[in-house]
């Protein structure tokens, strides 16, 4: 008899102890999933701008493969000359970086996944990647890049450049573009193995 007496007492504990766990459970579940929502985008290493450390010494010549990065799917017609990109940037150095070789465009934030899917579906030694975003406003063109060493899976980052005025964005770009060959070719250089001459 006294057995079900403490039943419902018991039940009513049970459910008193669960509804109370209910909150925290949902308060908890609630707090994962922000955090999850929360967490930084991985970082884009053209805007990042920082080359790594411990970047063993080059020893040329090294093949080469030119992509441009794009932020959006949208392709600017006034960026559809090829012959601008195979005039610079395939040609930073045609006596060490050889061959050169441009890729199809990839679309959104260059991220270190994304540099070593492109290391796979490329065989080249060095894997340049390079943006342009003009401002129609200011009439002006920004220029950006990166390095990429396939073998040891190093970025090297480059100097950007921007170019504005009352010129043509022909223009601008082809400067912008010149611009980037010649920091890749400096880059590259200063990374180039240079053999010790005996002292005697």
């Amino acid at each position: 008899m006294s057995v079900f007496k403490m039943t419902p007492i018991l039940t009513l504990s049970v459910m008193k102890t669960f509804s109370s766990k209910i909150p925290l459970g949902i308060f908890t579940l609630a707090l994962l999933l922000c955090s999850f929502l929360v967490q930084p985008v991985r970082a884009d290493l053209i805007e990042e701008n920082k080359s790594d450390t411990a970047i063993k010494m080059l020893v040329f010549p090294k093949s080469l493969r030119v992509i441009e990065n794009r932020q959006s799917g949208n392709t600017d017609d006034r960026f559809s000359d090829p012959k601008r990109i195979r005039k610079t940037l395939l040609k930073l150095d045609p006596a060490r970086i050889v061959p050169a070789k441009t890729g199809e465009p990839v679309i959104g934030p260059v991220t270190r996944v994304r540099l070593r899917e492109l290391a796979k579906q490329y065989n080249e030694d060095v894997i340049f990647i390079f943006r342009r975003s003009s401002n129609k406003e200011k009439n002006s063109i920004r220029h950006q890049g990166l390095l990429y060493l396939a073998r040891q899976k190093k970025v090297l980052a480059l100097k950007e450049s921007t170019e504005a005025g009352s010129g043509s964005l022909d223009e601008m770009d082809l400067a912008g573009l010149q611009f980037l060959a010649k920091e890749a070719r400096r880059v590259l250089h200063s990374h180039k193995f240079e053999k010790r001459q005996s002292a005697y």
